[in-house]
This record gives C-alpha cells, structure tokens and sequence, in this order.
C-alpha cells in the first residue's frame, strides 16, 4: 500500500486539472454562447421589422388577379382551345395586349376568358362544338374562330356592330321546341321519325288486292314472333301513324 499511495497522488492530482480546466473551457464557450446571441439581439432590434402587406391584391384589378400562374398545365380540350384563342388574337393584333385564359364550368363547357389588365371578358364555348372541331370537322373550327373574333372585335377594338346576338342555352332549346309545338297546335302532324336501318331494309307487305266487288282483301296477317325488334318497331309506328291520319280526316270532316 505504501508503494501505491504516491502513485494515486500523482492521478488524483492530475485528474483535478483535467476537471478543472474542463469546466473552465465549459464556462468560457457558455460565456461567448451569451455574446453572440446577445449581439445578434441587438442587431435584430436595430434593423427595421419588415411588415406583412395585409392586402397583397390591393391595387390589382380582377383581370389581373384571374391569369394564369406557373405550374398550371392544360387537358388537350382546353389546351386545343388556348391554340385556337391564340390564333384570333394572333389575327386580330391583339397578341401584346390582351392574354387568354381557358376555364371549364360545371357542364364541361370551356370558359376562354380576354383580360388586357383592366377588363375581363369571358365567352364559352360548346363542349360539342370543340370536340367535333377537333375530330377534324372545319365548319366546326371555323365557327368557333368566328365567335371568338367577333366578340373580341366588339369588346376590345370597339366595333359593337361585329357581336353576335346574345342568347341564353334556354332561349336555344325554346327556339328549337317552338316550330314543333306551333304544328301540334294548328293540328298538323309532324313527320314521323325514320325507321331504323334494320326495319327499312325489311321486305315490304303486299299490297291489298282488290275483289271484284270494289273491296280490299286485306294483306296476310305477320307472325309478330318471326319479326326483329326493329321490324316490330317500324310495324308499331306505322299502325301509330294510320290511326293519327284517320283521327285528323275525321277532325276534318266532322
């Protein structure tokens, strides 16, 4: 034991200095942690706060709040329609001044709307109409490149004499049920609808033969059962059709 009390003097000793000069450089690093955080308070409090804009779309118009942002992508509908809108405008001169943007409502109809930074003008345009304009039929295209010029012609270059008649998708469909309620109401029979191709390819009936007597010898009776569904379809609106023409004569004379 006598041998080894120098020997855990000589440790315990240089174990205090590594203690000590642990919690020196531990004090010291807390003491510069303190600095620099207090001067980059200061620098801080010395800058001037940068304040939020409580209103970002303050001086804006709508036009210019409603135009495409980064990132957007179009479906080939609406993108086939941004094409045909960048056309008119191309023609028009228009190209500088005004920007398109193609919308789609809630019917699927695409929405293209003009905005030159002060106003916003949108047109829409039939879901059918494009999708047979872009199946390859030009009267379809042509008549979509008419609208669009026309409404822009009148909106943006000031010639009122160049806009379309405005009409309503309701004013439409009434316009379009108004020929065939004005011939039911005079009596006149409407014309009936074709048959389908299956029932005009049947064979026709004989016709009936006259009797010696001056009477018709009515046609052989058809097995419905030996008939298609068109056939029956086309037998059923021709009866329809006879019992129509009889009441009208009999209107008539009575």
């Amino acid at each position: 034991m006598d041998v080894l009390k120098p020997f855990l003097r000589y440790w315990s000793l240089t174990l205090a200095v590594f203690v000590f000069y642990f919690f020196a450089i531990l004090v010291a690093l807390l003491d510069i942690l303190a600095t620099l955080t207090e001067e980059a308070r200061k620098k801080r409090a010395g800058q001037k706060a940068a304040l939020l804009d409580p209103n970002p779309l303050a001086g804006r118009t709508v036009a210019e709040t409603i135009l495409p942002g980064p990132g957007q992508r179009l479906d080939a509908k609406r993108e086939w329609v941004a094409r045909a809108a960048a056309d008119v405008l191309r023609r028009l001169k228009l190209t500088g001044t005004v920007r398109a943007i193609v919308l789609e409502d809630s019917k699927g109809h695409p929405l293209v709307q003009f905005s030159d930074g002060k106003r916003l003008e949108s047109y829409r345009v039939d879901r059918a109409v494009v999708e047979a304009a872009m199946a390859g039929d030009t009267a379809r295209l042509t008549e979509i490149s008419d609208l669009l010029t026309r409404h822009l012609t009148a909106d943006f270059l000031g010639v009122e004499e160049a806009r379309p008649p405005r009409t309503t998708e309701l004013a439409r469909e009434a316009a379009a049920k108004a020929p065939a309620a004005g011939a039911q109401a005079r009596g006149v029979p409407t014309a009936p609808a074709p048959a389908p191709a299956a029932a005009a390819a049947a064979p026709p009936q004989p016709a009936p033969a006259a009797t010696p007597a001056g009477l018709a010898v009515p046609a052989p009776a058809v097995n419905p059962d030996s008939l298609s569904r068109e056939e029956r379809l086309a037998l059923a609106r021709a009866k329809a059709e006879a019992l129509r023409a009889a009441r009208q004569k009999d209107k008539a004379q009575g």
